[in-house]
């Protein structure tokens, strides 16, 4: 073996730089591969991580923006275990249907003696309040729509009306119950009511209206006040321009209003309130039939207890004694 032989040391040199190339090319090899194990173990933490880890990393601004990829979490041999969030779903407040029931579209009326009485509906917020306030009086008995009956000729009232139901000058109906009933004394809510003429002399109560079931369907029906007259709360106030409506019982449990079908144009009507009074005189009597009548005619019949942009008092009561199939209406001015 000649060393200055220039083949023998190009071969050498050959074999060194073939070794060195070699060993380049394992140690990127191995390079590559712990890289792509790193690469690997860090995007399963990405989808193993505990929400903690998560959120200390995302205060960093991110530098690689890597695809959603969705997979089955694997767990990872280096990591502990973690707390796992539980996913929570949002709770929202469950819907209640709302009852959407219009005010009383007919007059006031009173049961007969063999008329069914209607089943009052009440929602939970109603019985919490029937719950919490002092004993009220007895049930109203009245129906929601009359049931037909053989039609009674009725004599015609011997005055003659001088106004006309309250449909020139509509304002529009208040949906919603006005909170009248707590007002202050003398606030124009009546409390009394004295009509000379007929020796009608009773107290004023606020009333309201209940929602009955009948044939499957909700109404709304007027309350009439037992032992009293009964103010229609939705109504205007005394001195103020508007409807002042109130009913009462003919026949039956006091029967404030019996004698009203007796009162004639021009008599005196005089109305308390918190100690004020307010003087009214007579202008118009007229009896209308419901019991029997379509439920067109009893809407028609229903305007004289409708909003007025004139101040008047407006009373209503049913008719004959013997039975309750019309309805005599008296309209009193201001003098």
């Amino acid at each position: 073996m000649n060393l200055k032989d220039p083949y023998f040391i190009l071969e050498q040199i050959a074999l060194v730089v073939a070794s060195l190339v070699w060993t380049v090319i394992v140690l990127v090899g191995i390079a590559f591969f712990w890289a792509y194990q790193d690469i690997q173990t860090r995007w399963d933490y990405v989808l193993t991580a505990p929400p903690e880890a998560l959120a200390q990393v995302a205060e960093v601004p991110p530098t690689i923006v890597l695809p959603v990829i969705e997979s089955s979490p694997t767990p990872t041999p280096w990591a502990g275990p973690g707390p796992t969030a539980t996913p929570t779903a949002t709770k929202f407040p469950t819907p209640t249907a709302t009852r959407v029931v219009p005010l009383p579209e007919v007059l006031p009326e009173t049961l007969n003696p063999d008329d069914p009485v209607p089943v009052v509906v009440h929602t939970e917020e109603e019985v919490d309040e029937l719950l919490q306030e002092e004993p009220a009086p007895a049930p109203v008995e009245i129906e929601v729509l009359a049931t037909p009956t053989t039609a009674v000729d009725i004599p015609a009232p011997t005055s003659v009306p001088t106004l006309v139901p309250p449909t020139a000058t509509p304002v529009p109906v208040v949906e919603e119950p006005a909170p009248v009933v707590e007002a202050p004394t003398g606030s124009g809510v009546p409390d009394h009511v004295t009509i000379p003429s007929v020796g009608i002399d009773a107290k004023i109560i606020p009333v309201g209206w209940n929602v009955v079931q009948k044939d499957g369907r909700e109404y709304s029906i007027w309350q009439v006040a037992d032992y009293a007259v009964g103010w229609h709360k939705t109504t205007a106030l005394l001195g103020q321009p508007g409807n002042t409506v109130m009913a009462g019982h003919h026949n039956v449990n006091g029967e404030v209003f019996r004698d009203l079908v007796n009162v004639e144009v021009g008599d005196k009507v005089v109305i308390g309130s918190g100690g004020n009074t307010f003087e009214y005189v007579v202008e118009m009597k007229t009896i209308v039939k419901e019991k029997g009548e379509s439920p067109e005619v009893r809407r028609k019949n229903a305007e004289w207890i409708s909003p007025t942009n004139d101040e008047r008092l407006t009373f209503v009561t049913c008719w004959p004694y013997t039975n309750n199939t019309h309805r005599v209406i008296v309209v009193a001015r201001p003098t």
